[in-house]
């Protein structure tokens, strides 16, 4: 079975995706959108990705791609949650099973690949920081992106060219309060 990598972000539409390391609008459809997408998928993200979220995701494999933390003890405790599974029952360990913490962003492709291959997945996700999407991005095949037509405020822009090879191949638009479309683009080359 071949496995597609997908990456999946929200940006405003000045492109926009983060600021103080948190998204700047909030929009409960987006993150439905997000949690039907990646459920039971492994999904790949950055250090401060992850902080920002301050626990695994449940119901999906979370690999961590970082150079500072050098084991999974070096993890907070206070960032693991409440409902992480615990990888074994020895009572000195709070390593959630849903984490894993690799040192560069091929292992983490290797290893997700793997575990959707082993449990009949056919998708891989990519969900940030934008570092990550900077790296991730030319290894990918297709990316989900839900578009608010505002501009925001912030400190992470997707730069355009990140954008230019890809193709529009499914749009939903949203006219509401804020209004939103989630897309499906898809390599052009």
């Amino acid at each position: 079975m071949s496995v597609t990598v997908s990456a999946i972000l929200a940006m405003a539409q000045n492109r926009v995706i983060g600021k103080d390391n948190k998204l700047p609008w909030h929009l409960p459809a987006d993150l439905k959108f997000f949690k039907a997408t990646t459920m039971g998928k492994p999904i790949i993200m950055g250090r401060k990705c992850y902080e920002s979220l301050g626990r695994p995701l449940p119901g999906r494999l979370n690999i961590v791609v970082s150079r500072s933390y050098q084991n999974l003890s070096d993890i907070p405790a206070a960032n693991m949650g409440n409902d992480a599974k615990i990888l074994s029952d020895k009572s000195d360990t709070k390593t959630p099973e849903n984490l894993l913490l690799v040192s560069s962003l091929e292992d983490a492709i290797t290893k997700a690949k793997d575990v959707a291959t082993q449990e009949g997945k056919d998708e891989i996700f990519i969900i940030g920081g934008a570092q990550i999407y900077q790296a991730a991005l030319p290894l990918t095949d297709k990316l989900y992106m839900t578009v608010i037509h505002k501009d925001f405020e912030g400190d992470i822009s997707l730069p355009q060219e990140y954008l230019d090879a890809w193709q529009e191949t499914w749009r939903e638009d949203h006219e509401e309060e804020l209004s939103y479309s989630f897309l499906t683009l898809e390599k052009t080359a």
